[in-house]
């Protein structure tokens, strides 16, 4: 299926896939033969390697001493390093595998470049190990050693991808219908996944370490955003529901153990849309944007005090743009837990709320206009003094770095970013940005870009009508420079880590 949108290489994009393209140049097929149809063991020294040192591993080519395009061939370590362009073989998936794709002639031009194809017994051989897990000889599935993942929710192409944070490389793919957002528990060990549907088990939990699916939930229609008190006892959930006369526009309370429902909040037309969620350090107070009612909402969440969840704060309004709707997505506290910000989509600016004077006349202390489409936003991490707020401006397709120190004085530091490739300074990589979260450490940026608008070619660009792969852009925090792009299935939308 994902073969047919992976073709010849056009558009920004095209550079960068004539390069992955020559990471194969120079290889021939040689050494004795063999029924690669009949091997039913594979065994990656015995069967794998010898095909890769006839093939691939020629002077000046991929070998460990030339690495062309930084790729070897000539260990199982070399192929999980992959090329500077990021992982050449995803376990499980031939056909996002650009080492397959290129051997095949999915990805222009098919290699050996100028020499006769590898025999079909071999290509086929070749799918069939990496659709196994691309395994070594103790049977380990490739790159199953790592321990530090991003977990991206890619809602175009049903699936999460799990990207290696040391390497910035993409190292798995799990199957997941339509999922909305990720969250992994303090522990690490468990990875939610809501699903934008009505499905009764639209609430996904995976083992983070083998990404098995574990039990599954459901939280009302079309659930939104996830966060987790730090105890472990709640899982609030947002329905950011379509509309209609059906519409669920419901705050929900989880038992993450077992995903029953502990409380249900439900306002009418006072709160529609819910989607933004933020929660205090301590888990004990919830904070709600929401889309359609332009406004935001505050909740007790009771956690330590032995009390079931309650309303904290009524709603309080956006200010009030004549002719204009706000469509607050995402909101964030400040490193002090004092102000609330926000960002909203269609007039293109962060408000600040002055929490303490939420029931007054004028909570919203601060404002600033940033590029078209501002999504999701995240607030540095404390060893930089938590007064960096970056924003993913979809619409745009740049990042914005605003300084909120002063709420009441927030001002946009510099010109929007729009870097190139840290491998070919030819190619944009911030294609239609709506995801951006700081890793855990605070030392790196996580843009995961949904390359949904069908102008943008990609990675690999697809063929008319097909959609585009996605990209997660991992930026230096301190630099604002790009160290890793990883592509990823259409529509990449949110990020969260295993630490």
């Amino acid at each position: 299926m994902f073969r047919a949108r992976l073709q010849a290489p056009r558009g920004p994009w095209a550079g960068t896939a004539l390069a992955t393209a020559w990471l194969l140049s120079g290889c021939s097929e040689s050494g004795p033969s063999v029924n690669y149809d009949e091997i039913d063991n594979i065994v990656y020294s015995e069967h794998v390697q010898p095909i890769l040192n006839n093939s691939c591993a020629a002077a000046a080519c991929h070998n460990s001493a030339d690495r062309a395009f930084d790729f070897s061939t000539e260990s199982y370590a070399d192929l999980e390093a992959g090329s500077r362009f990021g992982s050449m073989i995803v376990p499980f998936e031939p056909e996002r595998s650009h080492f397959y794709l290129h051997v095949t002639g999915d990805i222009e031009p098919r290699m050996p470049l100028g020499l006769d194809p590898l025999s079909d017994p071999i290509v086929r051989f070749l799918e069939r190990w990496i659709a196994q897990g691309a395994r070594d000889d103790d049977g380990s599935v490739m790159y199953s050693g790592a321990t530090s993942k991003a977990f991206i929710a890619c809602q175009g192409e049903n699936s999460v991808a799990v990207v290696d944070t040391e390497t910035g490389h993409l190292i798995r793919l799990i199957p997941v219908d339509a999922p909305h957002s990720v969250h992994v528990d303090r522990a690490g060990h468990r990875l939610f996944v809501s699903r934008f549907q009505t499905a009764p088990d639209n609430i996904h939990v995976y083992d983070t370490r083998t990404y098995e699916l574990l039990y599954t939930g459901r939280a009302g229609t079309f659930p939104a955003l996830m966060e987790m008190t730090p105890d472990g006892s709640q899982l609030w959930v947002t329905n950011f529901d379509g509309g209609g006369p059906s519409a669920d526009h419901a705050v929900r309370v989880l038992d993450p153990d077992t995903l029953a429902e502990i409380e249900f909040f439900e306002f009418g037309t006072a709160v529609q849309q819910p989607h933004g969620l933020a929660m205090n350090e301590a888990g004990t107070l919830v904070y709600v944007s929401n889309i359609i009612s332009d406004n935001v909402w505050g909740f007790f969440t009771g956690v330590g005090l032995g009390v079931a969840p309650n309303v904290d704060l009524f709603p309080v309004d956006l200010p009030d743009l004549p002719g204009l709707n706000h469509r607050p997505q995402q909101c964030v506290l400040s490193a002090d837990e004092n102000h609330l910000f926000v960002s909203t989509l269609e007039t293109n600016r962060i408000y600040a709320l002055d929490l303490a004077a939420a029931g007054g006349p004028n909570p919203w202390v601060g404002e600033v206009i940033v590029p078209t489409g501002p999504w999701h936003i995240a607030l540095s991490k404390d060893w930089m003094g938590g007064h960096e707020l970056w924003v993913a401006n979809w619409l745009d397709s740049s990042v914005s770095i605003v300084a909120v120190s002063d709420p009441t004085a927030m001002t946009v530091v510099g010109a929007p970013l729009r870097p190139t490739h840290p491998a070919d300074d030819e190619l944009a990589v911030l294609l239609r940005p709506i995801g951006i979260a700081f890793s855990p450490d605070g030392t790196q940026v996580y843009v995961s870009c949904a390359n949904d608008d069908d102008q943008s070619s990609g990675h690999h660009p697809a063929p008319d009508g097909e959609k585009n792969p996605g990209s997660v852009v991992v930026f230096d925090a301190a630099t604002r420079t790009v160290v890793a792009v990883a592509e990823v299935p259409n529509f990449a939308r949110f990020a969260s880590f295993q630490p």
